[in-house]
């Protein structure tokens, strides 16, 4: 973006030098075809289409094109590698599915550190059961609120009761995006 800002600049500027300099010296030629020399029209054309070339042609049909775009977006970062479990449902969106009363709730979005846990807890709950049941359905992605109270009850056992939702919680959160890399990539979509 600041590239394109700093190009655009630096094409304002050489548009208005010219007009400047042609105005200032009406007897020379005039400027160069396809210089933009009015105000109302767009200074950027000439670098839209530099940013808009198509890549180059691989020779691929757009169905191949799709795959290997979902290929890219659902293969495991680099460096890690393992089989994919198969799925044994079609992928269904998680927003689409009824939430536990307990995520609806206005506790459950509440900015404290508590909540902040609950939360980091329970996704990282929903996408492990998604794993374990290879149900990508609503009924593999809604996972039971209990699941965050076990885990809470584990996390007080070894830490005690005043753990550090914050830092436990970020720890979960980090697991959880790894474990919903793997459930995506199973799911062949979004979760």
């Amino acid at each position: 973006m600041k590239k394109r800002m700093i190009l655009g600049g630096t094409a304002a500027l050489a548009v208005l030098a010219a007009v400047a300099v042609a105005q200032m010296r009406p007897g020379e030629t005039p400027a160069p075809e396809g210089l933009v020399t009015q105000a109302d029209d767009n200074p950027f054309a000439g670098l839209d289409e530099i940013f808009n070339e198509p890549g180059p042609d691989l020779g691929l049909t757009e169905e191949e094109v799709q795959a290997e775009d979902d290929y890219l977006r659902m293969s495991p970062p680099t460096g890690e590698t393992g089989d994919v479990p198969e799925a044994l449902t079609e992928n269904v969106l998680y927003e689409t599915c009824e939430k536990v009363p307990e995520v609806k709730s206005a506790e459950f979005f509440r900015g404290t550190p508590d909540a902040y846990a609950n939360r980091m807890i329970y996704d990282f709950a929903r996408y492990e059961r998604v794993l374990t049941t290879k149900d990508c359905t609503c009924a593999g992605k809604v996972a039971p609120f209990a699941e965050v109270q076990k885990i809470k009850d584990q996390i007080a056992a070894e830490h005690g009761d005043d753990w550090n939702r914050l830092i436990i919680g970020g720890e979960y959160e980090k697991d959880g995006n790894e474990l919903r890399d793997q459930v995506e990539a199973m799911c062949k979509g979004k979760f």
